[in-house]
């Protein structure tokens, strides 16, 4: 017959038979864990405009400077004309995607929403 061992994680939680268990910090053991950096406020980046022809596809691209990563992301049209057909994470920033049904050039610009980490 095998016996479960436990494992002690920073003395707050164990794990016993393959089941996490978890235990009150005292305040004793509180002054043993590390402190980390703190997460910066959210900043937003605006990428540049794209035109978009009458009839056409176009893409849009906003990316988060280096120390920062993308939390989420958004964009704006320049008329009602376009239609936001996607809107998603790419790489470390957002890209939109629409279809102008209008009659003139229309803009699609996205804008990434950046977390700090350091």
């Amino acid at each position: 017959m095998k016996h479960a061992k436990s494992y002690a994680a920073a003395g707050a939680a164990a794990i016993t038979g393959g089941v996490l268990l978890f235990a009150p910090l005292s305040f004793a053991s509180a002054a043993t864990i590390k402190t980390v950096a703190p997460v910066r406020p959210l900043s937003s980046v605006v990428g540049a405009s794209s035109a978009v022809p009458p009839g056409g596809h176009g893409l849009a691209f906003a990316t988060c400077p280096a120390g920062k990563i993308v939390s989420g992301g958004g964009g704006t049209t320049s008329a009602f004309d376009i239609e936001f057909t996607d809107s998603t994470v790419s790489g470390n920033g957002w890209m939109i995607r629409g279809t102008n049904h209008g009659g003139t050039t229309q803009n699609l610009t996205a804008t990434a929403v950046c977390l700090g980490l350091s």
